[in-house]
């Protein structure tokens, strides 16, 4: 279950996340994350629209825009779809998550922006490349032009962030990949709370 006091609006902006359980990993192999992001598109493709993620060794980051109120039980069938075939191939039984999914509404546009590039920093904040387009388990390609993609739709916020009249959207991918290098440590921190 999300946080109980969170409302679900069709609509409205979301911020979805967990770990892994202990010091487990919740993606080993390169094909954990495709088949994991084979389940966000089969499961939550029809109650949500994916506007950025992350996926990393111990952890994940969704970015949704909710379009229908039935996320916990997407959310649920998401979880035990990708838990059951994980503990089969490895050899492991009892909980992969660390409990419930994580939730936290966006409710500002400004907010979504920061949130989205956070989201894309996180390879490089763990130290697993240099660069955040580098991270090949992101969203990050999407939004500068290096890939098309069938899980998510960038240009939700690349039009808030680059609203000038006539932009084009190789400006809006330039723009948005400057904003992204541009982060200031001290404005936003990677400790999760």
């Amino acid at each position: 279950m999300p946080s109980r006091n969170i409302i679900l609006s069709a609509g409205h902006y979301y911020h979805i996340y967990n770990k892994a359980v202990s010091d487990n990993l919740l993606f080993i192999e390169e094909r954990n994350y495709h088949f994991f992001l084979s389940k966000i598109l089969l499961y939550l493709g029809s109650t949500t629209k994916l506007l950025a993620y992350c996926l990393l060794p111990n952890h994940y980051h969704l970015l949704i825009q909710l379009k229908e109120h039935n996320l916990p039980k997407s959310m649920q069938k998401l979880a035990l779809s990708y838990t059951v075939p994980f503990n089969r191939i490895y050899n492991r039984t009892g909980h992969l998550f660390q409990g419930p999914y994580r939730l936290k509404s966006v409710d500002d546009t400004r907010y979504l922006v920061h949130l989205s590039r956070y989201i894309h920093l996180n390879p490089v904040a763990a130290k697993l490349v240099n660069k955040s387009e580098d991270w090949n388990f992101s969203s990050m390609r999407e939004y500068v032009g290096m890939r098309s993609s069938i899980y998510i739709d960038p240009r939700i916020v690349l039009d808030i962030m680059d609203d000038k009249a006539g932009s084009s959207l190789v400006e809006k991918q330039r723009d948005y990949k400057n904003f992204v290098e541009d982060w200031d440590p001290d404005y936003m921190s990677f400790t999760q709370k």
